[in-house]
């Protein structure tokens, strides 16, 4: 079959409204119901034979649908043909041009119109019409009720294949519009979460322009998540208030980002200024989201309402939380598991992050964190996100260590010097 002509393939459909069909098809089922008592032209067992066709044909086109994520355009024709040719036999057991059920060739009609095929619709009407057509014969030119008759169903053909066509091309455009922009947020979001920015390593004055350039190209990234995100939000019907809390947070890092980069520029890469640890690890939670729902996996937070406050650069924070949980997400199984635990302790604030994935490799705990080591690099792994949290929290005076736990799978432990006698309780 693969030899054959371009023009023998129609394709398949993929888009197409089951529960739209199902509610049409429900709504002639209770018509049927009440049509059907009481008429004196309806051929006993015959028309229950075509009607029982009718329902099972129906429901193995939904079954049909619901199990596949596409169809080929040829078995919907099929299934149409054999619609028309049953619905054909009910009027014709049931008074033919006098019957009320003239009204069931609407269903194929509206299934045709959703499929968004005009070939199909065109199709369908026709012989929709030329069935009614047959039925009406002989036409006489004195029989102004018979033409009528004819006229109308015809015109409720047409009409109704217009209007369902032009709703449901409507729709599939755009969704299909939707669709576009939400693959482009994505792939867009997938290169800039598989990147690790060298914000924080410290280099010669040739490669921090190279680590500015990096930055910027990460920003430019950034900023068309946010546009596009916009966009499909003020397009979609139903918006989601998290998303556009996601872009007003993705701003404000991305402007912490250009601040950060221009204090490089000067030579003053941390600008320290006490604060509550909550909001860059609330930041980073958000950004690194898309990362866990690629993989179904979930980031729990133990968040006390009164832990210490520590003296930061929040933005270097920021990056800590985003490498480190990057990193355990990179490793967690599907619908794997990631916790962030935060305490007090002594005179520090205690940060761990917890996955359930494979731990970390023995030569690591041994050897400790080397920038560019990784065992990722087939996956795109750069080896430099260890080494940008040890870098960040040696910075702040604290220290990281890594682990492995009791029961399986990786722990990150941060510890930041808290500032004596403040909590976070306090800033409000």
């Amino acid at each position: 079959m693969s030899n054959l002509p371009g023009t023998f393939d129609r394709g398949s459909v993929t888009n197409f409204s089951r529960n739209s069909y199902e509610a049409v098809f429900s709504v002639f089922m209770v018509a049927i119901a009440y049509f059907y008592r009481d008429n004196p032209q309806i051929v006993y067992p015959a028309v229950l034979y075509f009607f029982l066709l009718l329902m099972v044909s129906n429901f193995v086109f939904n079954q049909l649908l619901r199990e596949r994520s596409s169809v080929s355009l040829w078995v919907v024709d099929l299934i149409l043909l054999f619609n028309l040719w049953v619905i054909t036999g009910v009027l014709y057991y049931s008074g033919g041009k006098e019957s009320y059920f003239w009204v069931l060739y609407l269903l194929p009609i509206f299934a045709s119109a959703l499929l968004v095929s005009r070939t199909d619709v065109v199709g369908v009407v026709f012989l929709a019409a030329l069935a009614s057509s047959l039925f009406a014969l002989p036409l006489r030119s004195s029989d102004l009720a018979g033409v009528m008759s004819l006229l109308v169903k015809l015109s409720v053909f047409i009409l109704s294949a217009a209007v369902v066509y032009r709703t449901a091309e409507a729709k599939k455009k755009t969704e299909a519009v939707l669709v576009s922009k939400r693959r482009e947020v994505e792939a867009i979001a997938r290169e800039l979460m598989n990147r690790d920015t060298e914000l924080v390593k410290t280099a010669s004055a040739g490669e921090m322009g190279q680590l500015v350039s990096g930055v910027m190209h990460d920003l430019g990234n950034s900023v068309s998540v946010i546009l596009l995100s916009a966009q499909i939000a003020s397009e979609d019907e139903q918006v989601d208030k998290k998303d556009i809390e996601r872009i007003i947070k993705a701003a404000k890092f991305s402007k912490s980002v250009v601040a950060s980069a221009l204090s490089i520029a000067r030579g003053q890469e941390y600008v320290f200024e006490p604060g509550g640890i909550g909001e860059p690890l609330g930041n980073a939670v958000q950004l690194v989201e898309y990362a866990a729902r690629e993989k179904g996996a979930s980031i729990k937070v133990e968040l006390p309402a009164d832990l210490p406050r520590v003296n930061m650069s929040k933005v270097h924070i920021e990056r800590l939380f985003i490498n480190a949980l990057s990193n355990a997400l990179s490793f967690v199984p599907e619908k794997g598991e990631v916790a962030v635990k935060l305490a007090a302790a002594g005179g520090n604030l205690e940060i761990e992050i917890a996955d359930n994935g494979p731990g970390f490799p023995e030569s690591l705990l041994k050897d400790g964190i080397r920038p560019f080591s990784t065992t990722r690099k087939a996956a795109g792994g750069t080896g430099l996100g260890l080494y940008v949290c040890e870098q960040i929290a040696g910075k702040h005076g604290g220290k990281l260590t890594l682990s492995n736990r009791p029961g399986g799978g990786a722990l990150l432990k941060i510890n930041l010097p808290a500032i004596k006698g403040e909590r976070l309780k306090d800033e409000g």
